[in-house]
């Protein structure tokens, strides 16, 4: 096998610094274990890597994400303080490119989590852009989903007017999702949410069902059906139907309304189903 001048100079680099060799193994370590969803592994990998000055800002990275998650999963309130102080403990300026991308989406993630949902929008918003051309198609619709569920909770803490204008705005950022990517899951389900939010609920009758039919041709579109048809069921049927009958949603006319919207999102759906998946399945 021939060796090439690039393969030299690594095979020299790797023998001249062992170290750097280990470190670069316990990170890759710390990172696989992350992606692979083994917080408690990683964190403790990334401790070793962290030993290691040149692997330092990479490791403590992948630690405070690590940290986030398991925040996620436990509710214990140290990980979320942990992750907080190795955050803010980092100079983005000496991570890679792609790191410096995942410390903000870390930082969002972390305001977030500390109920701080404008910031961690603000947050999610800007880096966005430049995510779109560096992460890998599953981390990218992470990043949709976090940016599309904190915009809505900063819609839903307002109120009136404000409101309405909260989810108007959300909704012409989210269907630009739609627009760039039409197969983006995250951006299927918050498109029908924010149009709901809007108040316009035919157009989210009707992204809910372009959204579910693009799903089936998805392996990974089971999930995305799923929550379309639970939000379709509990939420947008009933808030449609008042919104036809002008009436109480007890009312007979609202409840004849909810029935006859269910039949037409179950029929539907039949027709646009392998044979044995509808929604409400």
């Amino acid at each position: 096998m021939a060796i090439t001048a690039k393969t030299a100079i690594v095979f020299v680099l790797l023998v001249a610094c062992p170290a750097l060799a280990l470190a670069q193994s316990d990170l890759e370590r710390a990172r696989a274990l992350y992606n692979g969803g083994q917080f408690d592994e990683s964190i403790a990998a990334a401790a070793i890597a962290k030993s290691k000055p040149a692997a330092a800002p990479s490791a403590t990275l992948i630690a405070a994400r690590a940290r986030l998650e398991r925040f996620r999963q436990k509710n214990d309130p140290n990980d979320l303080a942990e992750a907080r102080a190795d955050l803010v403990s980092l100079n983005p300026r000496v991570l890679a490119p792609q790191e410096i991308i995942e410390w903000q989406i870390g930082i969002g993630t972390a305001l977030f989590l500390d109920s701080q949902p404008g910031a961690a929008a603000e947050m999610f918003t800007t880096v966005l852009p430049t995510a779109r051309g560096r992460l890998p198609a599953a981390e990218l619709d992470k990043l949709l989903e976090w940016w599309a569920s904190t915009l809505s909770r900063v819609a839903e803490s307002l109120s009136g007017a404000a409101r309405k204008d909260a989810y108007v705005a959300m909704l012409a950022a989210v269907r630009g999702e739609v627009e760039r990517d039409p197969l983006s899951r995250p951006a299927a389900y918050w498109v029908v949410v924010a149009a709901r939010g809007a108040g316009d609920f035919d157009a989210a009758w009707n992204a809910a069902f372009t959204g579910w039919i693009r799903a089936g041709t998805q392996p990974e579109g089971k999930q995305l059906r799923s929550d379309l048809d639970r939000f379709v069921t509990q939420t947008l049927i009933p808030e449609r139907a008042q919104a036809r009958t002008g009436q109480r949603l007890d009312a007979r006319a609202t409840q004849v309304e909810i029935a006859a919207l269910t039949e037409q999102w179950l029929a539907l759906g039949k027709h646009w189903s392998a044979p044995d998946e509808k929604p409400g399945d």
